[in-house]
This record gives C-alpha cells, structure tokens and sequence, in this order.
C-alpha cells in the first residue's frame, strides 16, 4: 500500500510515523525542512523560533511518545519568567498551569527526529492529482510527475486542502468549515541580552500579542534574540501590506511596550504566516473519503494548538491501520492495488 502525504509539518509527520507498519510512505514538502509552524530561523549566529512558541501535552497518544528514549533527548519544559503586557499599563506576572514544552536545542529538533529515516522529498509542491485507474498520479508545479499511490493524504492547512482536492474530496464541503487567521512574526537580533525583567509576555491591547527571548528556552546558545508575534485580527487587517511597513508598525509597537534604551537591536527579519491560528476547527479528528481513497489531517480539524496536530495525523493512521488491514484480512502490511 503506498500513501501519499503532502505536508511534512507536524500532523503530516504524525500520519507517517504511526503508518509506517502498514504502508509504503512517501512525503512532499514545498519547503526545505520538516515541522511546518514547529519551525527555527536561523539568521547569521542568530537563532529564532519564530512559528509556534510551545506545545503542550494532553493527548496520551503524544505523552507516550515524548516518554520514548528517542525523544527525550529533543523536548524539554519551558519555564520563562512569564508576564503581561499592555501600553502605559503596569506588568502582571502569570503562572502557566501546565508543562509547556519546546523541541531542543531548537523548535524543529522534536519533528526532525519524528521524521526520522522516513522517505521525504523536499523543495516539492504537489500542484496536482489525477485519478488513475485504482490509484492517483501527483504532479509538481512544473507538470513532472511524482509517482502513483493508492492513497493521498493532505496535511496542508485547510483552504490548500479545498484547493488541491476540491470535489475529488467528498468532505470538501466539510474542509470549508474550518477558519484559520494570519500572524506576522518579527525576529529582532540583539548584539546584548536585553534588560527585561522578563523573559516572555503575553500582550495586550497592541498589534503585538506575544513576544519572547528566544534564548530564555533551554538549551539555546545562539545570541539574545526577540520574537514578535502579531495578534491575528492585526495581522489579518495587515495581511497584504508591504513587509518594511508591517516591520516598522510592529518595531514601533514593541518600543512602546519595551524602552528602546533596553534592547541593542542588530537586525531585523519579518515572517508572514498566512495560516497561523484555527479560529474554528471543524470538530473531527479528520476527514476520509474511503471511496476514493483520500484524506486530509491537521490541527484545523481539532483545535488550536500544536498536538491537535499530532493527535489528527496519529488518528488517521490508526483509522486506516485499521480499516485497511480489516479489508486485506490480517494485521501485516497491507498489499497496493497499483500495477506493478
């Protein structure tokens, strides 16, 4: 059985992972590393975590996993001095009620290694897929041909899912459901560490609604660095604006949250991402068309933070280990109907 996966960040890593038992996997992803928002810029000594700042977990499925030998040694708690943050207003200390976790010494160490020796073609968009005979050709941007499979699996934020399945998908009226929203993040190198009484702060009645010291996480070597992150209704008001503009009106913004006097800025860099927080998930782990032989995984279908994920992919696999292994009649890999 060979499965598709168009995706490699962290739901479409989940899938593969947990397929691996029943099923020839073979993933695409557009950029050039795994880990989707899990993600690590590097920008000369500078380091930033500029995606997804932490990820809890609740799940068993992914606290099971983080316990492995494998994965100890990439996950670490995060304990900052945390705070909130608002113009002209007095700073509150917060308290988190639950570990949070980073990967180490960098956000995108937990999905490399989740990754592992899995088959990964890089630098690869998947423009489109074409029913053929039992099975669905892929082809990239340039119309070359990927390969056959049996199965496709998306784990692409949900309008990319519209846009590449569209009504080949049964559940293509169901991926509409789902709302996702922007968020730009702005690293700020610093030639010193910055003399802040904290080390991250939610904020507050601002453009921005989070900034951290990216150097404040375990494990992390690289020179103090800031990470600015946009709120989403900001960033969707915004969305289109040049990037020197949205780095100007965010650097405005964080000096007056922070004393420029307190930060020895190098350089700036700007992120946009476009699909950055699930305003309304569609309240299933995820979406199958077992008639043909598709299916489609992210946090989108469950909620808003990175182990909806984990836990979307995870199902999926054992939905399918399930289903197909039931259908093949035995509990070993499960044989592909394409052509020799």
């Amino acid at each position: 059985m060979r499965i598709a996966v168009i995706g490699a960040g962290l739901s479409g890593l989940s899938f593969a992972h947990a397929s691996r038992s029943f099923a020839d996997i073979q993933l695409f992803e557009k950029s050039r590393g795994v880990g989707g928002r899990l993600a690590t810029r590097r920008a000369a000594d500078h380091e930033f975590d500029h995606g997804a700042q932490f990820f809890t977990c609740r799940a068993k499925s992914l606290e099971s996993l983080l316990k492995d030998n494998d994965f100890q040694s990439v996950v670490s708690e995060w304990q900052p001095k945390l705070v909130t943050l608002a113009p002209d207003s007095e700073t509150f200390k917060r308290t988190w009620f639950e570990p949070h976790y980073v990967g180490v010494p960098s956000m995108t160490a937990f999905p490399k290694r989740l990754a592992g020796d899995l088959a990964i073609s890089y630098s690869t968009q998947v423009q489109e897929i074409s029913r053929y005979g039992q099975g669905w050709q892929l082809k990239d941007k340039s119309g070359a041909e990927l390969g056959m499979f049996d199965w496709v699996v998306s784990a692409m934020p949900a309008p990319q899912v519209g846009m590449l399945f569209g009504t080949k998908f049964s559940e293509h009226r169901s991926v509409t459901e789902a709302q996702l929203s922007p968020c730009f993040a702005l690293m700020v190198a610093l030639r010193d560490r910055p003399r802040l009484n904290f080390e991250a702060a939610v904020v507050r009645q601002s453009p921005i609604s989070w900034l951290a010291i990216n150097n404040s996480k375990p494990s992390r070597s690289a020179p103090s660095g800031l990470v600015v992150h946009s709120s989403n209704a900001w960033a969707t008001a915004h969305i289109d604006e040049e990037p020197t503009v949205i780095e100007n009106q965010l650097l405005d913004a964080l000096h007056q949250l922070i004393d420029p006097d307190s930060l020895s800025i190098q350089e700036i860099h700007l992120q946009r991402w476009r699909y950055a927080k699930v305003e309304k998930a569609i309240g299933k782990a995820f979406l199958v068309d077992e008639k043909n032989r598709l299916a489609a995984v992210g946090d989108w279908c469950l909620g808003n933070r990175a182990e909806d994920a984990f836990v979307s992919g995870r199902a999926l696999a054992e939905h399918l280990g399930r289903t197909l292994n039931t259908s093949q009649g035995r509990s070993c890999t499960v044989k592909s109907n394409l052509p020799e």
